[in-house]
């Protein structure tokens, strides 16, 4: 019989070429709590650049326009996201993922370099690809690979998947982007500990990697401006000290603090708040746009927020534990740990909890390849809860 001849476990005949990566979507199966939640994220974000980019701001003006080209641009791979077949993504995992590292170490040698940084490659049509925002979703699928099959039982396990961890965040850090390093330990912990990891494990490694972030900065093992970004967070905890460095290093999480407590609980407005009026908040449509949406709808609209992003989140997990085949279930989990991990982040480099860091709010900042990331991870998130792909795993129909 030839090969073209023979069926798949449905009976019907293995696709090939393109029919290979792509299914016909099930939108009856789609979760549409879970796009329904994403999309009012969405529409709060273009209300809030649309307020800021019609702000009186003669400072860092801001164009709502190419914010909605970049929508455009990244509405596609939402779409993609949801029609990549589970079994095909599985195969190839490690060629995404290969993809992603070679797309990193291009960014050194023809990088666009910007504040001190080198973290962008310039597209034709005016559009900057940062390929750390794809690395990330690339390491959720090589993880999902490598924990299909290995259920950490062993410390032999750990080194699979601690390195497929450090070797972005190795060339990230060099970039330097330490937002984005940072937000990949969590998410391989967190990816870690869906796959059977004990929790005691997971919190030992937090302690030594505390114990190891204290030694770095007690003996001088980093580098100045990461030591000085420390002293200035440090710093912050104490009012006197912060004002009194407001036109130093500490100059933006001042004008981040000063957002947030002008807020108060109800908000100035949208378009109203001292860091559109005056522009001076740096990166306030992206890197800070918590601070203007703090300040703009006070401490109710902040919260409110952030309830909605735990409700996103939450969603997506729970859709997570309903999959029964575990390359699936990963990925589906890594997502949520993902934007879980972006949303924590975002907010603590704002409210003064964590060191200052660049990372964008996900479905809300303006950014290309932040948008590009969050899409296709949404599309995953729900493209994988349709398919029904066979679980032959021990643990397949474990919540």
């Amino acid at each position: 019989m030839s090969s073209d001849r023979l069926m798949s476990w449905d009976g019907q005949r293995p696709a090939r070429g393109v029919r290979a990566a792509l299914v016909r979507p099930r939108w009856g199966q789609i979760d549409w709590s879970v796009l329904l939640v994403a999309s009012g994220i969405l529409v709060i974000g273009m209300a809030v650049l649309a307020a800021i980019a019609g702000s009186d701001a003669e400072t860092q003006p801001i164009s709502f326009a190419a914010h909605l080209k970049k929508l455009s641009v990244a509405f596609p791979m939402l779409v993609a996201g949801i029609l990549v077949r589970p079994r095909w993504l599985r195969r190839n995992a490690y060629v995404v993922y290969g993809l992603s590292v070679a797309l990193l170490m291009l960014v050194p040698v023809i990088g666009d370099m910007r504040n001190g940084a080198r973290r962008w490659i310039e597209l034709p049509m005016g559009f900057d690809l940062q390929p750390s925002e794809l690395a990330k979703i690339a390491l959720v699928i090589a993880l999902a690979r490598v924990f299909y099959r290995n259920r950490l039982k062993r410390a032999s396990d750990w080194v699979g998947p601690a390195l497929l961890a450090l070797v972005p965040m190795l060339l990230v850090v060099k970039q330097p982007d330490l937002g984005t390093a940072l937000s990949i330990a969590p998410i391989t912990l967190g990816m870690a500990y869906l796959a059977g990891a004990r929790g005691q494990t997971i919190f030992g490694l937090v302690a030594a990697g505390a114990l190891a972030l204290g030694c770095a900065w007690q003996f001088d093992w980093i580098k100045s401006y990461q030591r000085e970004r420390i002293d200035t967070w440090v710093q912050a905890f104490d009012t006197d000290a912060l004002i009194a460095d407001r036109k130093g290093a500490s100059f933006h999480t001042y004008l981040a603090h000063v957002s947030i407590g002008s807020g108060s609980w109800r908000g100035t407005g949208l378009g109203e708040g001292i860091a559109n009026q005056t522009g001076w908040l740096p990166e306030r449509e992206s890197d800070s746009i918590f601070a203007v949406i703090a300040e703009e709808k006070g401490f109710v609209g902040a919260t409110g927020l952030i309830f909605v992003y735990l409700l996103l989140i939450g969603l997506i997990l729970r859709r997570a534990g309903r999959i029964r085949e575990r390359f699936s279930r990963l990925v589906v989990g890594g997502v949520g740990l993902l934007f879980a991990s972006h949303v924590f982040l975002h907010c603590g480099v704002m409210t003064g909890l964590l060191p200052l860091t660049g990372l964008t709010l996900p479905l809300i900042s303006t950014g290309g390849s932040a948008l590009l990331a969050s899409f296709a991870a949404l599309g995953l998130a729900l493209g994988f809860g349709t398919h029904h792909e066979p679980g032959l795993d021990s643990d397949s129909f474990t919540p």
